[in-house]
This record gives C-alpha cells, sequence and structure tokens, in this order.
C-alpha cells in the first residue's frame, strides 16, 4: 500500500483554486496565535504567504484542512512541497511528521499534533499538545516552535531551536547542546555531555556516534567507562530516526513481587 505523505482531496489548496487567494490573510489571521520568537510563526506565515500570492514559491502550496488530518507520513519538504500548511483540528500521523527550514515551512495545527516521531526544522505553531510516539527533534536555529499544550515523548531533543511551551515538558530524556525549551512548568534537562546521557542511550545510536562522542579532551580515544562525549551529531540522530529506531536504550524490567 503507497505511503500517504500528502493530505487528501478534502484539504484546499492555492494550486488548485479550491483555496482563493483573497481567503488566505483572513484564514490566517483566525488560526496562526503564535507571537513567540523575533522570527515568529504569524510573521513568517504571513510573509511566505504574500510571496506566494505574488507568484513566488510557486512550487510551494499553501494548504488548509478542516477537520482531523490522519496521515501514514507527513514530510513538508518533499514533493509536491507545502510551504503553509493549516490543520483546523488534529494532525494524527502514523508515521514520521518532518517538516524542513530549506525549502521553509510553516505548519499550524489547531488541535494535537501526534505522531511516530517528530523532526521539526521549520515553524511550527500547535495550540494542542505535540505528542510523538519515540522521538521528538527540534533542529536548526533559525525557526522556532510554540506548543500551547505539552510536549510528550520518551526523548526530547534540541539543537539552538527556540521552543516555547505554555503548558510541560514530559519525557525521560529531554537533551541537546543547549537549553532552548521555555515551559511553564520546570522539567529535567540534561546535558548531553553527561555520562547520564550516553548510559540512557540506545546501543545501536552509541556505535552510530562512536567516532565522534567518545574521544577526550586532547582527540584521544577515551576510555569506555569514562568517556568524554563531545556532541550529538543532529543529522546523525535525525537519520537514525528516520529509520524508525528507538533513541534511548529499552528501560529495564520493573521487578514483580513475590
Amino acid at each position: 500500500m503507497p505511503t500517504t505523505k500528502h493530505p487528501g482531496p478534502k484539504a484546499k489548496r492555492l494550486s488548485t483554486g479550491t483555496l482563493t487567494p483573497e481567503g488566505v490573510p483572513s484564514l490566517l489571521k483566525r488560526t496562526v496565535r503564535g507571537r513567540f520568537a523575533k522570527s515568529s510563526t504569524l510573521r513568517e506565515a504571513r510573509r511566505f504567504a504574500a510571496q506566494r500570492l505574488a507568484g513566488e514559491c510557486s512550487d510551494c502550496d499553501i494548504i488548509h484542512h478542516e477537520g482531523q488530518l490522519v496521515l501514514d507520513e507527513l514530510s513538508t519538504g518533499r514533493r509536491p512541497r507545502m510551504g503553509l500548511l493549516i490543520v483546523e483540528g488534529d494532525l494524527i500521523v502514523k508515521g514520521r511528521y518532518e517538516d524542513s527550514l530549506d525549502p521553509g515551512s510553516v505548519v499550524v495545527v489547531t488541535g494535537t499534533l501526534r505522531a511516530g516521531d517528530v523532526i521539526t526544522k521549520g515553524f511550527l505553531e500547535v495550540h494542542g499538545d505535540l505528542i510523538a510516539e519515540r522521538s521528538i527533534l527540534f533542529i536548526d536555529n533559525d525557526a522556532c516552535c510554540e506548543v500551547f499544550g505539552d510536549v510528550r515523548a520518551p526523548f526530547v531533543y534540541t539543537n539552538y531551536h527556540a521552543v516555547k511551551v505554555h503548558g510541560g515538558v514530559k519525557a525521560r530524556l529531554v537533551t541537546g547542546d543547549a537549553k532552548h525549551i521555555r515551559s511553564q512548568q520546570k522539567y529535567a534537562f540534561i546535558e548531553e555531555t553527561t555520562r547520564e546521557v550516553r548510559e540512557r542511550l540506545s546501543p545501536k545510536l552509541l556505535k552510530v556516534f562512536a567516532d565522534e562522542m567518545f574521544e577526550d579532551e586532547e582527540g584521544d580515544e577515551a576510555d569506555p567507562d569514562e568517556p568524554w562525549i563531545d556532541a550529538i551529531d543532529p543529522e546523525k540522530l535525525a537519520a537514525f530516526v528516520r529509520r524508525g529506531q528507538s533513541v534511548l536504550a529499552e528501560a529495564p524490567p520493573s521487578r514483580r513481587r513475590k
């Protein structure tokens, strides 16, 4: 069965004329709420819409879907590309949700966004919760994400990507190269250079990072029992997640009471 990568025929598209140019400004005014960061989602959505309506960015579409949208997979950077996607309702992606920065994308979900994995480099705004079965990766520093509910996943990672969460961040491990997730509620953030992070990662992922992560400060090979974790390569991490792999080591089984 072919993988569904984009919204189906019920979605209105600028390219097909089912979404009219006159209706785009009012649609943005009604649905986009975010005001976070210098390059906010609303500002970027208006900028892209103006360019698209002026005849630029013709290879990137504006798409509007009303009601719950269920897809097998969603990638805004694949053809036909989505420059602006607005879902008025919940967005459920059975596999991976991935938006992009090049080409740029803006995604607004007025309900909850739920996926197997989330990789976001573009502008993302979620009015409900942002939930992933395995991992959520916030990558690159030129865009931002705003979530009005909770962020929930076993593994959450940020790489200089500004994230504002109005609810809480609930995960087994939240890490990255810097603390860029702002939340109304306190959460445990562990710097990726700590040994605790290494102990929580999947052995399969550690093999991917072995050549770069575990060196001492002089660049020599480190003692495996006392490693110096230099940095996580975000692109290698994203490639690992794209294969549907679990980033975290399996939790030890709980002891049964006698």
